[in-house]
C-alpha cells in the first residue's frame, strides 16, 4: 500500500482529499490512470493473483509429504497430541489430485489422522474422518482424530473441533464440517463408487468394524453453494495479505455478480445496501487507501470474473464508497472464550477433583460481517440491547425496559465502565466517524468520573482528582438532568451544588490540590510490579516474592488512584489469579470480590461484565466449600439470561458445571 500511495503526486492527494461521493468517479479515474501506467502496479496485482502453480496459498505436494513423515515419526514414538497437528497441516497444503505410494495422499492424511484421534479416545472425530477418507479414495479405511488449535471455522465461526477440514484447492481456510466447507463454496469431495472396493484388503473384523461406524451415505453434505470462497480460491493469496473489511467487500461483489450477472453498475450495488458511509468526512489518507484498495480489489477479482468485472471511474468510486460503508457498518463477530487456570474442569470433569480453577470468560472477535437490518440501530455507550452471534446469525435482546416510542440502541464497541467518556468519543470517531451523543457521552455518570480518577490526598475525603482531559470532556456535559438519585451517588464524590468548580488536579468534593504529575509517577511504579505478575500468571508459574511485590505495589495504588479507579479493579484480579495459582483461594476470593466491587461502580450491577466476575468467584467459592458460590451462580445465571435467553447455557458452558457442583455441595450440607 505504502509503495503504491509514493506514486501518488502531491497535487492529485490534494485533489482526492477534497473528493466527495459526488466527484468520487473523477478522482478515481485519474488514480486509475496513474496505476494503469506504473509497472509497480501490474506486479503488486501479479503477485496478489499468480497462477495456482507458484501461489503462496496453493497446495504443495512436498510440504504435505514433509510434514505427513514429521506426523508419522511422532505417531511411532506415542507423541499423538504433536502426530495430530502434523497430519492437520499436512491436510492444509496436500493438493487433492496428489498421490503418494499409488495412493491418494489426502486419504491417506485423513486416514492417518483418524488412527491418531483413535489413539486419543476422540471416536465420533476418527469417525468423521473415516468418511471422509472413503469419499476421496477407494484405497483406504482406517481409524483416526486430531487436537484442536484455537481456530475458528471460517465459514460459521464457530470454534474449530479436533477434525477441521481444510479447502480442498487453497491452504486459507479451515472448517468444522464439510457442510460449512461445502456452503463457503468449496467443491464437494467425490464419492465413493463401490464402497465395498475399500474393505476387500482389510480383515474381517475391521472390515465389520468400519461398516458399523462409518455413515452409510454422503448425501446429507450436499448443500445449496454459497459462493463466499471460490472466488478467492484456487491459491491465489490476496484474500491473506489485504485487511479483512477490503477481503469482505469482495464477497459482497462475488454475491452480488452471482445474483446479478455482471458487475458494470456498481451504484446498484451500493444503493441495494442503503448503509449509511462517511466517505466525505475521512482524512485525505483514508481517501486515498480507500480508492487504492477499491482498484487493487476490482483488479483481483478481475482475475476470477474476467467478463463479469469492469474497472473505470465509475465502479471504482463505488468501491471505494463500500469499504467506507464497512468501516461505517459492519459488525465484529465475537465469540466468549474461556481462559482457565491449570486443573479447569474438561469433558465434565468433577469440579471438586480438579481444583483450584477460575472460570475466566472474554470475548474474542473472531469475524467481521455486514448485518444491513443490524445496522439499522444507533449506537449508545449505555445500551438497552445486546448482539450476540450464534454460528453466523445476529440476535438481538433486549437487556432493561423499553418505554413504547423509546430507541432501541446498542453498543459498536466501547460502554460506560469500560473506557472513559474522552476515550470513547475518540474510538467512536475514529472507528465510526461521528461524535457520540449519546446519554452516556451527554451526561454526567459516575463512572466516568472514577474510572481513570486520582484520589484526594486528604485521607478523610473520598472525592475525585481529575486531569486536564478529563476534567474538560466531563465539563461539556448537560448538568441538569440529574436526578435525586443521581445526585445521591455523586455525593460522596464530589460538590453536586456546584458541578466541577474546583478545575482539574483539585478534589472536586473539598478542593485540596493534588500534584497529578507525581500521581502518575507513583503509578506507573507500580505498574512494573503488576506486569511482570501477569507475564507469571501468563506462564502458570507464579512466585511468592512477584505476588509479595505486586502486594506492596496495590498499596501504592490505593494511596494513589480514586477507590473506583479500573486499575485497581484490575490489579485485584491479578492478584485473585495469582493466588489461585498457588493454591491460597481463600485470599482469591477476597481479591475477587474487591475487583467486583469495584466493576460494579462502573458498569452497574446486572451488567454481562459483573455476570463474567461472578463465574470466576462462584468457582473458587465451590473450590473452598463457601455455600454463598449458590448466591453468586444464581446471580449471574440471572444475568446471562438476561443477555443471551435461551443460549445462556450453549454461550457459557461452565454454568452446567458450576450449577450442577452447586447443588452437590448444597445437597451435602443440608
Amino acid at each position: 500500500m505504502e509503495k503504491l500511495k509514493s506514486l501518488v503526486p502531491e497535487n492529485l492527494k490534494q485533489m482526492v482529499g477534497s473528493t466527495t461521493a459526488d466527484d468520487l468517479p473523477s478522482s478515481s479515474s485519474f488514480l486509475l490512470r496513474l496505476f494503469q501506467q506504473s509497472q509497480l502496479f501490474f506486479q503488486v496485482i501479479g503477485d496478489l493473483t499468480m497462477d495456482p502453480e507458484n501461489a503462496l496459498c496453493g497446495k504443495k505436494k512436498d510440504a504435505a509429504l514433509e510434514l505427513k513423515r514429521q506426523g508419522n515419526q511422532c505417531f511411532l514414538n506415542g507423541d499423538y497430541a504433536n502426530a495430530l497437528v502434523y497430519y492437520s497441516k499436512a491436510l492444509l497444503v496436500a493438493p487433492m489430485n496428489a498421490v503418494d505410494m499409488d495412493k491418494n495422499l489426502v486419504a491417506t492424511l485423513y486416514v492417518n489422522r483418524a488412527s491418531v484421534l483413535h489413539k486419543m479416545d476422540l471416536q465420533l472425530e476418527s469417525l468423521r474422518d473415516c468418511n471422509r477418507a472413503l469419499q476421496i479414495s477407494s484405497n483406504y479405511a482406517k481409524v483416526i482424530l486430531k487436537h484442536c488449535r484455537e481456530t475458528h471455522c471460517h465459514y460459521c465461526l464457530n470454534e474449530l473441533p479436533v477434525d477441521k477440514v481444510p479447502c480442498p484447492s487453497c491452504s486459507i481456510p479451515l472448517y468444522c464440517s464439510q457442510h460449512c466447507q461445502i456452503q463457503a463454496g468449496g467443491p464437494m469431495l467425490r464419492n465413493v463408487s463401490d464402497i465395498q472396493d475399500i474393505f476387500k484388503n482389510l480383515s474381517d473384523d475391521l472390515r465389520m468394524y468400519i461398516q458399523e461406524i462409518t455413515l452409510c451415505s454422503f448425501s446429507e453434505l450436499r448443500t445449496e453453494n454459497v459462493h463466499e470462497h471460490k472466488h478467492e480460491c484456487d491459491g491465489v493469496h490476496w484474500p491473506a495479505i489485504l485487511p479483512s473489511e477490503i477481503v469482505l467487500a469482495g464477497r459482497i461483489v462475488a454475491k452480488f455478480i452471482a445474483q446479478r450477472g455482471v458487475f458494470a453498475d456498481a451504484s446498484n450495488l451500493v444503493d441495494m445496501l442503503n448503509l449509511s458511509h462517511h466517505f466525505p468526512e475521512m482524512h485525505t489518507d483514508s481517501k486515498l487507501e480507500c480508492i487504492i484498495y477499491s482498484i487493487i480489489l476490482l483488479s483481483c477479482l478481475q482475475q476470477f470474473f474476467p467478463s463479469q468485472v469492469e474497472i473505470n471511474g465509475n465502479t471504482t468510486s463505488q468501491i471505494a464508497i463500500l469499504i467506507s460503508q464497512i468501516r461505517t457498518n459492519s459488525i465484529s463477530i465475537v465469540r466468549m472464550k474461556s481462559f482457565d487456570a491449570p486443573g479447569s474442569p474438561d469433558k465434565g470433569e468433577r469440579l471438586s477433583s480438579v481444583i483450584p480453577f477460575t472460570c475466566n470468560m472474554e470475548q474474542v472477535r473472531v469475524g467481521q460481517a455486514i448485518y444491513t437490518t443490524g445496522s439499522l440501530f444507533n449506537h449508545s455507550c449505555k445500551p438497552n440491547i445486546h448482539a450476540y452471534f450464534n454460528s453466523r446469525t445476529l440476535f438481538i435482546r433486549a437487556t432493561s425496559f423499553a418505554a413504547v416510542g423509546c430507541p432501541l440502541e446498542l453498543s459498536y464497541g466501547p460502554q460506560v465502565g469500560q473506557l472513559d467518556c474522552k476515550d470513547r468519543l475518540k474510538l467512536l470517531k475514529d472507528e465510526y466517524s461521528f461524535n457520540c451523543q449519546c446519554s452516556g457521552c451527554s451526561i454526567v455518570h459516575i463512572s466516568d468520573l472514577v474510572i481513570n480518577a486520582f484520589c484526594c490526598i486528604n485521607p478523610n475525603c473520598r472525592g475525585v482528582v481529575l486531569d486536564r482531559s478529563i476534567f474538560n470532556c466531563e465539563n461539556t456535559k448537560t448538568k441538569d438532568f440529574l436526578t435525586v438519585d443521581d445526585q445521591i451517588i455523586l455525593e460522596p464524590i464530589m460538590q453536586t451544588d456546584s458541578f466541577l468548580h474546583a478545575g482539574p488536579s483539585h478534589c472536586l468534593k473539598c478542593g485540596s490540590y493534588c500534584d497529578i504529575k507525581s500521581s502518575r509517577l507513583t503509578v506507573d511504579k507500580a505498574g512494573i510490579h503488576f506486569t511482570r505478575l501477569q507475564q507469571e500468571i501468563n506462564l502458570n508459574r507464579v512466585s511468592e516474592t512477584t505476588v509479595s511485590d505486586a502486594l506492596g505495589a496495590l498499596i501504592s495504588l490505593k494511596s494513589t488512584l480514586h477507590e473506583y479507579n479500573r486499575r485497581i479493579a484490575e490489579a485485584e484480579d491479578n492478584l485473585s489469579q495469582a493466588f489461585c495459582l498457588l493454591g491460597k483461594l481463600e485470599l482469591a476470593a477476597e481479591h475477587c470480590k474487591a475487583s467486583i466491587r469495584i466493576l460494579e461502580k462502573l458498569y452497574g450491577g446486572n451488567h454481562i461484565a459483573i455476570g463474567n466476575e461472578l463465574l470466576k468467584l462462584s468457582s473458587i467459592l465451590i473450590s473452598v466449600g463457601d455455600h454463598n458460590a449458590a448466591d453468586c451462580i444464581k446471580r449471574s445465571s440471572k444475568i446471562f439470561r438476561c443477555y443471551y435467553g435461551s443460549n445462556a447455557n450453549t454461550m457459557f458452558p461452565f454454568l452446567n458445571i458450576l450449577e450442577e457442583e452447586t447443588h452437590k455441595f448444597v445437597s451435602t450440607h443440608l
